[in-house]
């Protein structure tokens, strides 16, 4: 069975019904007038292996907590929850102490899951590899873009990675679909959060060329790459980016920079109207894929 959270999107929620196999869970939810939270699992659950999904954006915090009242709802219930598919990880991008005095945050939000018996965790495009090592569940990750790339029916001559540290997505592509790649060096201020981008030696001279990476929010780094590689003769440019975090702020950044297309996934509810170059893919077949290799 299914128990989707109110953070996964619609879309997401029906594909995983259909390409998993599983019948929905019903439950109620209400939100106290203190802010509080409460929810009440419906369907006939005890001893049955139950698929929980919560993706944790936006209102991350009030999604945390409802991900956590379920699971111990389902234990309360002598059910089992072998899997937990979280599409987007909130509070990933803190994977390590950059200074003095601040948490581990993923370790703080995803470690206690452990207390719910929770075998495995099936995320898409978690922003660090090294969080597996941070957590004492087991993890498989999923990276879509070679998939999300194939679901746009766009031909792509080069991979760009914006950064060093996600050059693993670049190579992943590259070799997918037979094409080169690089990286573009990234420097980000830990304290303004300012980024700086230096131009590399890239040959994309008339080339159609992909942007990959985890995350998009205010569009900053897209559009300077974008920038780089329009200077450099680049014919397209496409961002194939899995968690787009929008604003109409961070699409007019996209947009005057030239953007061809963002090509994105249902990893999250978009909060905003999307304009017709932004390009939702589906992943519920992809998360299935591991779901099945659990269940």
């Amino acid at each position: 069975m299914l128990l989707p959270l109110s953070g996964v999107p619609k879309s997401l929620a029906s594909g995983l019904m259909k390409h998993c196999n599983l019948s929905i869970v019903d439950w109620v939810y209400k939100t106290f007038p203190d802010g509080e939270q409460y929810l009440r699992l419906l369907s006939d659950v005890e001893g049955k292996k139950i698929v929980v999904a919560q993706s944790l954006y936006p209102n991350q915090d009030s999604k945390v907590v409802e991900l956590y009242l379920a699971l111990e709802a389902l234990q309360g219930l002598n059910a089992s929850t072998p899997v937990v598919v979280i599409p987007y990880m909130a509070y990933a991008r803190q994977d390590k102490r950059f200074l003095k005095g601040e948490p581990i945050s993923v370790k703080a939000v995803y470690e206690p899951l452990k207390l719910f018996n929770v075998k495995k965790l099936v995320v898409v495009d978690m922003h660090s590899q090294s969080i597996s090592n941070l957590i004492s569940v087991d993890v498989a990750n999923i990276l879509p873009h070679a998939y999300m790339i194939k679901s746009a029916g766009v031909k792509i001559d080069f991979v760009l990675s914006p950064d060093k540290g996600a050059l693993h997505r670049a190579e992943n592509v590259a070799k997918t679909i037979n094409v080169g790649f690089n990286y573009l060096d990234k420097f980000r201020d830990r304290v303004t959060g300012e980024i700086r981008v230096d131009l590399r030696e890239l040959d994309v001279k008339n080339s159609n060329v992909a942007i990959v990476d985890d995350i998009i929010s205010t569009g900053g780094t897209v559009a300077k790459a974008c920038q780089i590689l329009y200077n450099l003769g680049a014919n397209k440019v496409y961002a194939v980016v899995t968690h787009a975090l929008l604003s109409e702020k961070s699409l007019e950044t996209l947009s005057k920079a030239g953007l061809t297309m963002l090509i994105t996934s249902n990893s999250i509810t978009h909060t905003i109207q999307l304009p017709q170059w932004v390009l939702v893919t589906d992943l519920s077949e992809l998360i299935c894929e591991e779901v099945r290799k659990i269940m």
